[in-house]
């Protein structure tokens, strides 16, 4: 389901819904699928039904692109524009090895997430009005949510229940934006039966919950940016980035500490815990540096002198990036 403002239509806003027909969710069947369109009325308190258009399979992805709507269909990437009695079809492009789950954009560029194989970098190239695959993952993530965390870099959750960060390299980036009609990257050579470029993992956390939602959003006013997450069962998150080199070193030096001191009950190794399908790598487990609070006098005092900072700093530090950022 998507709100799209179609160009071709002044920029009038129409609610659009894909359908499915006779679907069975595991194993995949179906015997149709459809856009439905709806034009807003009442100031959007009705909504009047405008015409529905078959598909080949029921769409899993849909958002608004540059004036047009774009539709993960399968494998494959569709623009369509409003006509009068259906959907027209603009450009398509097969960009996914298995089923889009979602889709991200930002300006000519589109994050395609598949439900088994990570996410694909792809650009639109208005003159030659294609849509081009550029970089894929090496790594077989089942992507349940994506988010853009900025132009290069996507942030995402699995079936697994882990978080990840990919980012798009420089050159490629930069390749992608330069050519304005595509035919460099058009003509580029596949590596390894994907894209010729590869993204490289910045960071990776396990969570024990199956991430279903993640966004970049503001929580305090005037506050920095956060990653916001939903699980499955019920859990919100929050990823909050590090600003200065000072604060990840007090962090992690308490985070190893908090390892050692408060072991979990079932005697687990908490580094294993979050590493539990891929090692973790650049975050650090807020969770267990805000138990400090709950150890006795004596432990804090000790991981306080290792730090050396006193109790009460140490204790101020964790409660103010919570409230600077997040609540």
């Amino acid at each position: 389901m998507a709100t799209v403002s179609f160009a071709s239509q002044d920029n009038e806003t129409f609610l659009v819904v894909g359908t499915g027909k006779d679907m069975i969710v595991n194993p995949r069947q179906f015997s149709a699928g459809f856009i439905h369109v709806y034009r807003f009325r009442d100031d959007g308190r009705e909504i009047e039904f405008i015409h529905k258009t078959k598909v080949e399979e029921p769409p899993m992805a849909l958002i608004q692109f540059q004036g047009r709507l774009l539709a993960g269909i399968g494998k494959t990437l569709r623009a369509y524009d409003l006509g009068l009695r259906q959907l027209l079809r603009k450009a398509q492009a097969e960009v996914a090895p298995q089923l889009i789950v979602s889709i991200q954009t930002q300006g000519s560029r589109i994050i395609v997430g598949d439900v088994q194989q990570s996410v694909t970098y792809v650009v639109y190239k208005y003159e030659s009005n294609k849509l081009i695959p550029f970089a894929d993952d090496s790594v077989a993530r089942w992507t349940n949510c994506t988010a853009m965390v900025d132009y290069e870099s996507v942030a995402g959750g699995d079936k697994f229940g882990n978080v990840w960060i990919v980012r798009c390299p420089q050159k490629a980036s930069e390749e992608a934006d330069e050519d304005a009609v595509g035919a460099h990257l058009q003509h580029a050579r596949e590596y390894l039966h994907g894209t010729s470029h590869r993204v490289s993992l910045m960071t990776h956390f396990y969570t024990q919950d199956v991430p279903t939602s993640i966004t970049k959003t503001n929580l305090v006013v005037g506050g920095q940016d956060v990653l916001l997450w939903s699980g499955v069962q019920g859990t919100v998150g929050v990823f909050i980035p590090f600003v200065s080199r000072e604060d990840v070193d007090f962090f992690q030096s308490l985070e190893s500490h908090m390892r050692t001191e408060d072991p979990p009950l079932a005697g687990r190794d908490h580094l294993m815990y979050r590493s539990y399908y891929v090692p973790v790598k650049g975050v650090i487990d807020g969770d267990l540096c805000e138990r400090f609070t709950l150890l006795p006098t004596d432990k804090k005092q000790m991981i306080a002198g290792d730090l050396d900072r006193s109790v009460r700093e140490i204790e101020r530090k964790i409660s103010d990036l919570r409230t600077r950022s997040a609540f």
